[in-house]
Parts: C-alpha cells; sequence; structure tokens
C-alpha cells in the first residue's frame, strides 16, 4: 500500500466519493463544495484505516478481477409484477429483491435512499421495513447521497439488513466490514451501474430548463413510469414538466458529475453481492433509449448473492428472460459506456499524468487488463480527448 502520508491526504481529499463512512467511523468533519458535494476537511484515525477501507484504493491493489467483474451467475429478467415493473427505473430488480428478503426475515430491513420529504429534489437516507415502504421510496435518485454518514447509529445490531447504494458506498460498506468485522449484521450489499453523481449545479440547470422553481416542485422524479420513462417535474399547483431521460443526462445531469466518477473503475458495483442494470435493446448495434418495457442483467457476484437471486426466482417475483451465460462477450454492446470508461482508463491515465495532473493510484496490471479489450483506435480517441479537456480546464 502506499506508504506516503501527504499522498494519502492528497488522494483522498481530490478523489473522494463522498459516501461518508468515515464521518460514522472516526467523526471527520464534512464539508460542503461550490456544486453541493460533501468532502471531508480533515482525516481523523491511524491512515492505513483509509487505505483499508476508503473506496479510493480499491483498485490500487485488490481487486484482481476482469473488465465486467466477478460473475457466479447473470441473468437477463425483471420484476413479476407489472406495476412494479412499470414504475422502476428499469425492470425492477432490485425493489424484488429487497421485497423478497423482507417476505422470507432474511433482513429485517432495507438501507437505501429516497426523496427527501422536506426537499424533493435532494436525497435522504433510510431503512425500510415493509413491502410497501420499498415501493413508496424506490426509483432512481440522481442527486447527492450521503448514505453511510451515520451508518453507525442508523442500525441496531440485534437486527439484520440489505444495502442498496452506489458502487462506492458498497465498496466503502465491504472493505470496512473486511477490515474490522464491524457491520457484519448488514448481511447483503446490492448496488446498481452508475455513471456518476450529478452536482446540485447540474439538477440546478435541470430544473430551471424545465422552467420550475425549486419552492414549487412537489415531486421530481428522474425515471420510471416507462422504461427508462420520463424525467418529470410534478409542481404543487398540479402541473408537471417532463423531458425524454437521455436529454436529461446528456444535457444537464452528466454534464457535471463529482471529480472522481469522470475516473471511476467501479461503475459496475464490483463489490456488490448483487448488482442491476438496465439491459437495453439493440438498435443498429446500439442501445436504444426509446420507451420499453423494463428488464435488467442481474449479476450475482458472491455466493450469498446467487442464493439470494436463485431463490427469488423461484419464488416468482423475478421473472427470467434467459441466462445471460455470454456476458463477457456481449455485454459490451448493451452497456457500452461501462465498457469503454474501463478499457479507457489507462489511456485517460497517460493523459493526466502527461499533463501533471493528478490520477488516481490504480494498479497498473488491472489497467492493463482492463484495456486489451479495446482497440487502440478507440483508447488513442480517449487519451486525446481527455488532452482536449484539460487544455480547456474541464479537467
Amino acid at each position: 500500500m502506499i506508504n506516503n502520508e501527504n499522498r494519502i491526504r492528497a488522494d483522498i481529499k481530490c478523489f473522494c466519493t463522498g459516501c461518508g463512512l468515515c464521518h460514522a467511523i472516526n467523526n471527520n468533519p464534512f464539508s460542503i463544495d461550490n456544486k453541493g458535494f460533501p468532502y471531508p476537511n480533515m482525516l481523523n484515525g491511524n491512515l492505513e484505516f483509509y487505505q483499508n477501507v476508503c473506496p479510493v484504493y480499491y483498485y490500487y491493489g485488490k481487486a484482481k478481477h476482469d473488465i465486467w467483474g466477478i460473475c457466479k451467475k447473470a441473468v437477463i429478467g425483471y420484476s413479476s409484477n407489472e406495476n412494479t415493473r412499470f414504475q422502476s427505473a428499469s425492470g425492477g430488480a432490485l425493489t424484488e429483491l429487497a421485497i423478497y428478503l423482507l417476505r422470507t426475515k432474511k433482513v429485517d430491513g432495507i438501507i437505501h435512499t429516497t426523496f427527501d420529504p422536506d426537499d424533493p429534489t435532494k436525497t435522504i437516507t433510510c431503512i425500510s421495513t415493509t413491502e410497501e415502504e420499498v415501493k413508496n421510496r424506490s426509483g432512481s435518485r440522481y442527486s447527492i447521497s450521503v448514505p453511510l454518514f451515520e451508518i453507525k447509529k442508523n442500525v441496531k445490531y440485534n437486527n439484520r439488513y440489505a444495502f442498496i447504494g452506489k458502487p462506492c458506498d458498497v465498496m466503502a460498506l465491504r472493505q470496512y466490514k473486511n477490515y474490522t468485522g464491524d457491520l457484519k449484521n448488514i448481511t447483503v450489499l446490492m448496488s446498481f451501474f452508475c455513471a456518476g453523481e450529478p452536482s446540485c449545479v447540474a439538477q440546478n440547470n435541470l430544473i430551471k430548463a424545465l422552467n420550475c422553481k425549486i419552492e414549487d416542485i412537489k415531486e421530481l422524479r428522474y425515471r420510471g413510469n416507462g422504461w427508462p420513462g420520463y424525467t418529470t417535474i410534478s409542481l404543487k399547483n398540479g402541473s408537471c414538466s417532463k423531458l425524454e431521460y437521455k436529454y436529461t443526462w446528456a444535457r444537464y445531469l452528466g454534464r457535471d458529475i463529482r471529480k472522481i466518477c469522470r475516473f471511476c473503475l467501479d461503475g459496475t458495483g464490483d463489490a456488490a453481492d448483487i448488482v442491476a442494470a438496465d439491459f437495453w435493446y439493440l438498435k443498429n448495434g446500439s442501445p436504444d433509449f426509446g420507451e420499453h418495457e423494463g428488464r435488467n442483467i442481474i449479476i450475482a457476484r458472491t455466493d450469498i448473492g446467487q442464493e439470494v437471486l436463485d431463490m427469488a426466482i423461484q419464488s416468482g417475483r423475478l421473472t427470467v428472460e434467459r441466462n445471460f451465460t455470454d456476458y463477457m462477450d456481449e455485454l459490451n454492446l448493451y452497456q457500452p459506456a461501462q465498457y469503454k470508461r474501463k478499457g479507457t482508463m489507462k489511456s485517460m491515465k497517460n493523459a493526466m499524468i502527461l499533463c501533471n495532473k493528478q490520477f488516481p493510484k490504480y494498479s497498473r496490471s488491472i489497467l492493463n487488463k482492463y484495456a486489451s479489450h479495446l482497440k487502440m483506435t478507440e483508447k488513442m480517441k480517449y487519451f486525446l480527448g481527455t488532452i482536449k479537456r484539460i487544455i480547456r480546464k474541464k479537467i
């Protein structure tokens, strides 16, 4: 591991994922930057803790898998409940898995994120203990979340929980459990494919583009009610504004994300027991973002994940279209952005280092492994594109 104390502090300050775990464990004070992102403004405790727990360091030397992560089982499927499938961001797989865990009493609560009842543009962490709560609090949240900030205070040690969070949140929780043996009662970790965490500025630009004011908003739904569904802002006066999700992300939310998100190797939930993602239909060999009935690729990465997935399928909560045995060769067609981000990370690193820019300390071997999947022309495109963004001060 890295031994230079100043290097550790600089890496965490620059590439913090904002999970909040270091506040929960070491009481690190956080401050908010001008884009709304929380960062620790000092690090309490032994720096060895951060090297073993902080998501910044997972790909420095711990990851050994290939580009799509460890896979015990992969299926294409969706919620067997038509309403859940329609309302969910995609196929409703994570919602159904959470409900299955509660119904079978494998857990007592689901730790996840939902809208803030006092401000629907913001996100809070909640613990759902009933099927109705899970359904009412489900759906994508493209606003800033800090789900581990109060995790030690929120859980009861005589209860068991499942956790649903961003890949970096799951990574932090997984590494903390492995390193300390604490929070073992959070028995199932679930995640989703993530393209980054948008800033408050990005969200405000979206709201402004839809001719809405924050104080007038009753509900902000980013996706769902179809697949992918429209981003819909419902106002207190009963009116609403809509925008196709592909424009929501491309024009607004995806343009201003947390710094580490642009250099993240784990958009695919590599540390989760189960991860679910959009399994888009293809049109001319590329994802079709037009409206369809939702469906997921669901990947079990651990024995626990496979057991839960198998039992949820057997219970009838999930409908499986097919086993996805060829995911290593085909998933790049359905999730090209994740594939290219991982495969071009070495090229982006080379461009950043060439321009004397700080970059995460990723393992050279894993960058080489991921890069081997892409053609040189694609890698060169990302190399030159990164340099252009640096020159234009976009990075």
